[in-house]
């Protein structure tokens, strides 16, 4: 059986017309869009929480609306696993009863609970109550929660937003690792992009309760107007890539791509966690902490320097964005001014130069 989400619906809200169409795959998904554009209300329709005007919604196979064929399955027969933005444990229940508290109304067989309560690590909490614990322990109880009333899908409105910075890199690996063993769609809402960046590569964006595009963010970027949408929000690189080699003389690790050449040298002190061959990373970097040179430069502090061809150039306000193939695609920010002096246009080879120090890694 497949493992997909489709969805063709729309929903009229006031001046507002929800009208949304994709196919979403077994990974984790994050849903990016500016505020009152529909998000949570595709999260909503997914659930049953609203019924859409017209059109289906189908989750593994399964067709839980269809207006044509009037149907509309309750929520509670949807097997959906929602996690709120506000985290709703029940307060006087224990950590363990809370898990435990979906289990009869639904099962799911793949999802085993000492496994599940492994792989998130709150076995230590399963005597304690809500009140003691972080936000962090509480947003991975409500995922087990979710999972564990026989979710075939997962979705979660701004996950992050209850928890600080350290707490949220903490739930990601969680994420991951959950979409990793039980092979659960996931389908994440921020406002946040770096957020989503760091769990994920695949992007839905929403724009005027439209889908403006679907897929691989270094994908998305290529095309000007997605650009325009998510440059406000903080534009980065996103680069999936593995441990190849420790170089512990100069306490640096060795990355690559896992279909590239592609290789970038980061501290070791920035990756977290055990360090060797075949770890999987994410890094994200800003475009504008990349420089660009017409040659390799020795003598240099910078300990990255990667060779590529500049494959696309576009400007704005002052600004020329390259598109540089690497291996992998690298978006550089520079001055239009210093675009012009060095005479750079497609296909010019260049060196892109950066610090390590300017790397984020998950």
């Amino acid at each position: 059986m497949s493992k997909m989400l489709k969805f063709d619906i729309r929903l009229q809200r006031k001046e507002f017309l929800l009208d949304v169409q994709a196919t979403v795959n077994n990974g984790i998904t994050g849903v990016y869009g500016p505020s009152g554009h529909g998000k949570s209300s595709l999260l909503n329709s997914i659930a049953g929480l609203v019924k859409p005007d017209a059109g289906c919604i189908t989750i593994r196979d399964e067709k839980v609306f269809n207006s044509e064929q009037k149907i509309n399955l309750p929520v509670q027969k949807r097997n959906v696993g929602y996690v709120f933005q506000d985290i709703r444990l029940f307060p006087h229940l224990t950590i363990e009863k809370n898990l435990k508290y979906g289990i009869k109304k639904g099962t799911n067989a793949e999802i085993n609970f000492n496994e599940l309560v492994d792989i998130l690590n709150v076995s230590h909490l399963l005597a304690k109550k809500p009140s003691e614990c972080s936000g962090g322990e509480k947003q991975r109880i409500a995922i087990g929660r979710a999972l564990l009333s026989g979710a075939r899908i997962l979705l979660m409105d701004e996950p992050f937003s209850a928890v600080d910075v350290n707490l949220r890199n903490n739930i990601i690996p969680f994420l991951k690792a959950i979409n990793l063993r039980f092979h659960i769609p996931m389908l994440v809402v921020s406002h946040d992009l770096p957020d989503l960046l760091s769990l994920t590569s695949d992007l839905l964006l929403l724009k005027e309760g439209k889908v403006k595009a679907l897929g691989r963010f270094q994908d998305l970027i290529l095309d000007e107007s997605n650009l325009d949408m998510v440059k406000g929000a903080g534009l980065y690189n996103v680069f999936d890539l593995c441990v190849v080699e420790t170089l512990p003389l100069r306490s640096m690790v060795l990355l690559q791509s896992r279909t590239s050449d592609f290789q970038v040298q980061v501290l070791q002190q920035m990756l977290s966690g055990e360090v060797k061959e075949g770890v999987p990373v994410k890094v994200l970097i800003r475009p504008e902490d990349i420089s660009i040179s017409l040659h390799a430069i020795p003598q240099i502090s910078l300990r990255n320097q990667i060779k590529g061809r500049i494959d696309k150039i576009f400007s704005r306000n002052g600004l020329s964005f390259c598109m540089v193939d690497a291996g992998e695609k690298v978006l550089v920010e520079i001055t239009e001014a210093s675009r012009e002096n060095m005479e750079l246009e497609e296909g010019t080879t260049v060196y892109c130069l950066f610090k390590s120090a300017a790397l984020k890694i998950f």
